[in-house]
């Protein structure tokens, strides 16, 4: 009789057990907004279907988003969070959730995987003790925390670069297991080789690669998506400038190009770094095209 009666008791403390637990530790999942669209964008919802994207629009986990040769798409997986989609790209939104404990946000995870063509993270570092953000890749995954970095996949070759220009990254290889950590002013490009470790602006590319970077968040300052202040722009520029000093001249051509307002606070900075501002000379490297015309914030 006494067995029948664990028996019978122990479903209801095992019940109780995980009611106590999900009272205190739970992770929900949630949805990311469109700050922003210009060109051609689509998404294919979770059911299959496929509809244009545009500014407002809330994303759900097993979207994949997709631009075109014009595309250009600003999302924000959290406040604070914004990811810039770059043309010609396929990303496939596998995990937005917030994890908490006793009421306390503990974990913000955004998981993106990159198919084929580049995005642009700009992470809060304010947000860097709750930050989960990683972007998957063919070969191996990006994690980072309140940092700024690009991520391009060859969807031909399946090479990998990956450009950090404030904060560090961590890029987890499937392949060897090997974990690679990457700091501010260098880039890993995956090879048939492996892993290759360089400095920024080794090659005109990578220069343009940075135009493009310091153009997408001056569009985010100016417009306000995600919450980005002219401020941070501003060390974005410096970490850039000091990093590749070279990449003066095509960093201001772009901001100058893509978003006005922020120029004078792009040559403010390139001029208080002498290595940057004796370069302001050197040829103008064009960025990827990013169309500002079409700007709206996220209501988050």
């Amino acid at each position: 009789m006494a067995m029948n009666t664990r028996k019978l008791l122990l479903p209801i403390f095992a019940a109780l057990f995980g009611l106590a637990v999900s009272a205190f530790a739970q992770t929900q999942t949630t949805e990311a907004t469109v700050a922003k669209v210009t060109g051609a964008a689509t998404v294919t919802l979770p059911d299959g279907s496929i509809v244009p994207l545009t500014a407002g629009m809330k994303v759900a986990q097993g979207s994949t988003i997709t631009t075109g040769a014009d595309g250009d798409v600003y999302l924000e997986s959290h406040a604070g969070y914004v990811t810039a989609i770059k043309q010609d790209s396929t990303v496939l939104v596998e995990e937005i959730s917030v994890a908490s404990k006793n009421g306390q946000v503990t974990k913000e995870n955004t998981t993106l995987d990159l198919k084929s063509g580049n995005l642009i993270a700009l992470l809060d570092p304010k947000k860097k003790a709750v930050n989960n953000y990683q972007v998957r890749t063919p070969k191996g995954v990006a994690a980072a925390r309140g940092t700024l970095f690009s991520v391009k996949v060859n969807g031909k070759t399946l090479n990998i670069t990956v450009n950090v220009v404030t904060g560090t990254i961590q890029f987890a290889s499937p392949v060897d297991g090997l974990v690679t950590a990457v700091a501010a002013g260098h880039s890993t490009v995956s090879s048939p080789s492996g892993m290759v470790l360089g400095a920024l602006g080794k090659d005109d590319i990578t220069i343009s690669d940075l135009a493009t970077v310091a153009a997408t968040v001056a569009i985010a300052a100016e417009k306000g998506i995600g919450g980005t202040t002219s401020a941070e722009l501003a060390v974005l520029i410096k970490a850039i400038v000091t990093a590749v000093p070279e990449a003066a001249t095509s960093v201001t051509a772009a901001v100058q190009q893509y978003a006005p307002s922020q120029s004078s606070t792009t040559t403010e900075v390139i001029n208080s770094v002498p290595a940057a501002k004796n370069e302001q000379s050197a040829p103008i490297l064009t960025p990827q095209p990013i169309d500002p015309s079409t700007v709206s914030r996220s209501n988050e």
